[in-house]
């Protein structure tokens, strides 16, 4: 898993055999691992900690949402979605909000696996004055493979004061008809 110049899907393989292992020991090891400066490891184990729902890791996940590769930050992004805790939902809101165009998105995409409490953040984020939310908005949206979901997407299209929110509604609807 820590050994550099072996393929990603490889280290992937042995984090994902950490992962079903289900050995508490992983969950050490996964934040032992997010704390390194070898981005590829801190991906693979922020997303194992998230695949363990690793509650004591949320602190440390906090921390990888600043680091300076994207693929680390949307994979710290969707492991707190996984790890679900108050904490862990209130830091992905709390970026959803004050981050980045980039991580914006990164967050309402990751909180579209969380049909409870992300569903629900997406459809009041829809009602937020901050353009650059709700275009993030509409791309998490587009990952929620629900009725509900589409129709807001099509009233964002319409309706939205902002044509760039508009034009985020109109290339998701797109890309999920050209998919389906």
């Amino acid at each position: 898993l820590q050994t550099e110049g072996i393929p990603r899907n490889l280290r992937g393989q042995a984090m994902a055999a950490f992962v079903i292992s289900n050995d508490p020991n992983a969950m050490t090891l996964f934040r032992q691992f997010s704390t390194t400066t070898a981005f590829e490891l801190v991906q693979l184990s922020v997303l194992g900690a998230g695949a363990m729902r690793d509650q004591k890791a949320v602190q440390i996940l906090e921390q990888v949402l600043n680091a300076p590769s994207q693929s680390v930050r949307h994979a710290a992004c969707m492991a707190l979605v996984a790890v679900g805790t108050n904490e862990a939902l209130e830091a992905v809101a709390h970026t959803l909000l004050n981050g980045d165009e980039n991580i914006r998105r990164a967050a309402a995409e990751a909180l579209a696996n969380d049909p409870r409490e992300g569903h629900a953040m997406l459809k009041e984020g829809v009602t937020i004055s901050d353009i650059l939310l709700r275009r993030a908005v509409a791309y998490g949206l587009g990952r929620v493979n629900e009725r509900w979901a589409i129709e807001l997407l099509q009233k964002i299209q319409i309706e939205d004061d902002q044509w760039v929110v508009r034009t985020a509604a109109t290339e998701v609807l797109d890309s999920k008809t050209s998919a389906g």
